[in-house]
């Protein structure tokens, strides 16, 4: 088999890899979401079957986070061979779309959603050019994100790229804005359209107090003149998959991990 051959070979097992990460990515914010309802309609019990769930959530939870961290290894092991054999990474010398024959899509295409969530007065050259870097940030490390499905991007303080989708399985606006989360955020005083510029505010600017759920860090930020707290998940390739209001008279867990 030619040093060509090889490569293309490598590119179609790291393009799968990609597939299987983002499988991961939607099995862990399932089990955490699954875990939050869970623990929330059983609050208060004593059965041991309840602890027997809370047991395995656990569990699930981590198989998926370590099964995760392993397919990175395993890229970077990858496109190490790859430089070795040939001069460069998988990603040298062409560009691939999807992995051909029967396999899934690696950059499936999802319809746009009809609004655009960036902030007034930042739809500049610079700033466009800065969320074009940062795509590419993320593409170069392997992580799958659609581009003309971003409906806004943003470099946190601390170095952390972190976007949001119109539409993304995972989660993403579609998820933060449906009926009954829009309705949540409003009866606390936000409307729709503010929800997104919430988030992203908390993220760039706000302060973790506490954490909700299963480990789900909230914020608190002043926002439109008034202190606010949300909760967000954000994935570890920076993808925001859900958020949540929390009220100010809630009492938070102080740590990530309960005690």
């Amino acid at each position: 088999m030619s040093v060509t051959e090889v490569v293309e070979q490598l590119r179609r097992a790291h393009a799968l890899l990609v597939v299987a990460r983002e499988a991961a990515v939607v099995a862990e914010f399932a089990i955490g979401e699954g875990g939050e309802i869970f623990d929330e309609g059983t609050a208060g019990s004593v059965w041991p079957q309840v602890q027997e769930m809370r047991r395995l959530r656990r569990e699930a939870g981590e198989d998926v986070r370590l099964a995760h961290a392993a397919m990175v290894a395993a890229q970077e092991i990858i496109d190490e061979y790859c430089f070795a054999i040939a001069g460069h990474g998988v990603d040298g010398a062409a560009v691939f779309g999807s992995v051909s024959g029967s396999g899934p899509s690696v950059d499936e295409e999802v319809p746009a959603p009809a609004a655009d969530t960036r902030p007034p007065g930042r739809d500049t050259a610079a700033q466009r050019e800065a969320e074009a870097d940062w795509i590419a940030d993320r593409e170069r490390a392997g992580v799958v994100i659609n581009p003309k499905n971003v409906t806004r991007i943003a470099r946190l303080p601390d170095g952390r790229i972190v976007w949001v989708e119109g539409r993304n399985k995972k989660g993403g606006q579609e998820h933060i804005l449906d009926d009954d989360r829009v309705g949540h955020f409003r009866r606390v005083g936000v409307p729709r359209e503010r929800v997104i510029p919430l988030v992203f505010a908390a993220l760039e600017g706000g302060t973790v107090v506490g954490y909700s759920g299963k480990d789900r860090p909230v914020y608190e930020v002043v926002f439109d003149g008034e202190v606010r707290r949300v909760a967000i998940t954000v994935t570890r390739d920076g993808l925001i998959v859900g958020a949540h209001p929390i009220s100010l008279k809630r009492k938070l867990r102080p740590r990530l991990h309960r005690s």
